[in-house]
């Protein structure tokens, strides 16, 4: 089921849309409400940053997880992502510390 999911990409974009979403409360009226949303975002990366790290083999110095997807083909613009060895942990070191950093407030 995970495997069929482009989970290095929702993991890019899961904050991006977040971080839209709480674009859009006022300061002074919903704060309390936008620290909720900005928290459960941050969860949903974490959540979705575990089966890569869970799923990464540590015994290939290949590219993992690799997404490619032809963008604009007539310029030749491709959407292409992979995670590599020293990425993979700052990926989860990050999707964590976002947590603390929206905690801490």
């Amino acid at each position: 089921m995970l495997a069929d999911l482009p989970l290095l990409s929702l993991v890019i974009w899961t904050p991006i849309a977040g971080g839209l979403l709480v674009l859009f409360f006022s300061k002074d009226s919903q704060a309390g409400l936008a620290r909720s949303v900005a928290l459960a975002f941050s969860v949903i990366t974490l959540l979705l940053a575990i089966p890569l790290w869970t799923g990464f083999d540590t015994g290939t110095y290949q590219m993992q997880f690799v997404e490619y997807v032809s963008w604009i083909p007539a310029f030749n613009v491709n959407y292409h992502l992979g995670i590599d060895g020293i990425s993979m942990p700052l990926i989860l070191l990050t999707a964590f510390s976002t947590i603390l950093v929206v905690i801490a407030g």
